[in-house]
């Protein structure tokens, strides 16, 4: 293992920093929780229904188990325009192993097909850059 890969505890079921003593996400419903937090105070859908660019960039610190990505991703796809891009920055000091990230992800079956998508391109992840191309370009 990479010594700058998350060193993930797993407590039931859900994964834990113990370096730092914090949770990736709620244990009660971290989806709600990312949906509310993430996507509704940032009133992400209404600006991307009334998106007069071509490109929306979105940078966040923390990339921990994708959740953030992935939730924007699917809302991205129910409400931007057509031919509009997503371009998702994001750092991570300690990022997750491809197989620690699986596991997590598969608490989330309503994002199941975005996940597979992820996980096929997060191979060997590690310090440096990485660009990531889904939905034939129109998320980076």
């Amino acid at each position: 293992m990479n010594q700058n890969q998350a060193q993930l505890e797993w407590r039931q079921g859900q994964p834990y920093a113990s370096q730092y003593d914090d949770v990736y996400f709620s244990s009660d419903n971290g989806l709600e929780e990312t949906e509310y937090v993430f996507l509704k105070h940032n009133q992400l859908a209404i600006r991307w229904q009334q998106l007069d660019s071509d490109v929306f960039t979105i940078a966040e610190t923390g990339f921990g188990t994708g959740l953030n990505f992935l939730c924007a991703w699917q809302l991205w796809r129910q409400n931007a325009p057509e031919g509009a891009r997503l371009h998702f920055v994001s750092t991570e000091k300690f990022p997750l192993t491809q197989a620690d990230l699986a596991k997590a992800l598969s608490l989330w079956l309503n994002l199941k097909s975005l996940s597979e998508a992820l996980l096929e391109q997060y191979l060997n992840i590690r310090e440096g850059f990485h660009r990531l191309v889904f939905d034939d370009g129109r998320v980076t």
